[in-house]
């Protein structure tokens, strides 16, 4: 799945830039593995512990405390934060609970992940529930991911 979105985005001349939570560098792994990298991704921040995102991408502490650190609103911060800093064509972050050990909850069990991707001003919100072992749930979020970007950027006329 990853070859076929960075070979849309390669083909439609789009770049990436990832910010990643939960998934720890795996979507820039994936996409660096690709045939396509080069063309594509520029690159991206690990902001697996909650001081990376008050401090790198000054996402707001009353906003991590009101939402916490795994959440839709974060997440979103995330990609409006990226979008100052990295030059891209698409800004995509994810956050998310791949293990115990987080703000899970009943609603919000682990396995849950956000994601949001920033594009041509708009700024795309998903929700998620992965299930498996930890690499499984990298896979599964990684599919679900570039699946999503595909449909965004289809979903364009350019």
């Amino acid at each position: 799945m990853t070859d076929s979105c960075a070979k849309l985005l390669a083909d439609k001349g789009l770049t990436v830039v990832f910010i990643e939570s939960a998934t720890a560098g795996y979507l820039a792994h994936r996409f660096s593995v690709s045939p396509y990298s080069g063309d594509v991704l520029m690159g991206g921040l690990v902001c697996y512990d909650v001081s990376i995102k008050k401090q790198v991408l000054k996402v707001p502490s009353q906003l991590i405390e009101d939402c916490t650190p795994e959440s839709l609103e974060v997440t979103r911060e995330l990609v409006i934060k990226a979008k100052k800093m990295f030059e891209a064509d698409l800004h995509v972050a994810c956050t998310g609970l791949l293990k115990p050990g987080g703000s899970e909850t009943e609603e919000k069990p682990v396995g849950t992940f956000f994601y949001c991707i920033g594009y041509q001003g708009e700024i795309y919100d998903f929700r998620s529930l992965c299930h498996g072992a930890p690499e499984q749930k990298l896979r599964s979020i990684n599919s679900l991911i570039c699946k999503s970007i595909i449909e965004v950027v289809t979903s364009h006329t350019a």
